[in-house]
């Protein structure tokens, strides 16, 4: 019997990346009970989710319909044996905010230090522009399901090695 492990990823509203990371993760364990997967966001969602991150995922055999965005609390970081932070700025916000620094995502994926960012800071016009917003957004969806694999292999290293700041 195999001890059951839990994964959270944390980004800002929980409706883009960390929703992602959770649903890839299922996708890729499938049936494997021995890893719990959630997700949550720093903030309290105010966005719908964008209908081409909903539409890229569906593309891709994910479902998301079930999904409800989760604020982060003390109780839910304490609980994860592995926390991933998305991005650079939810690192630095759960350092600050909770005393913990979390690995990102792609140190865990793919053993780099680069950071996820939302699709508002690359495409600062994304609501009227459209075509790159979704471009963009879905890149970084991509980047996110090719990396479980990785993920799923390197994730034992970072288990409970969170450093208390």
């Amino acid at each position: 019997m195999y001890a059951r492990q839990s994964v959270l990823f944390i980004c800002s509203g929980n409706i883009f990346r960390s929703m992602s990371a959770e649903y890839a993760l299922k996708a890729h364990i499938a049936e494997d009970t021995t890893i719990a997967v959630a997700s949550a966001g720093l903030n309290e969602a105010t966005h719908e989710i964008i209908g081409f991150v909903r539409d890229h995922l569906r593309s891709k055999g994910i479902d998301i319909s079930a999904h409800r965005p989760t604020q982060l609390t003390p109780a839910l970081l304490d609980a994860a044996e592995l926390p991933v932070a998305m991005g650079m700025e939810h690192r630095e916000l759960i350092e600050r905010n909770f005393g913990r620094r979390l690995p990102l995502f792609s140190e865990v994926a793919y053993g780099t230090e680069e950071a996820l960012r939302d699709v508002w800071e690359v495409v600062p016009d994304w609501r009227r522009n459209e075509e790159a917003a979704a471009q963009y957004g879905c890149s970084v969806i991509d980047y996110i399901h090719d990396g479980m694999p990785g993920f799923l292999e390197r994730m034992s290293r970072f288990i409970n090695t969170q450093d208390t700041v």
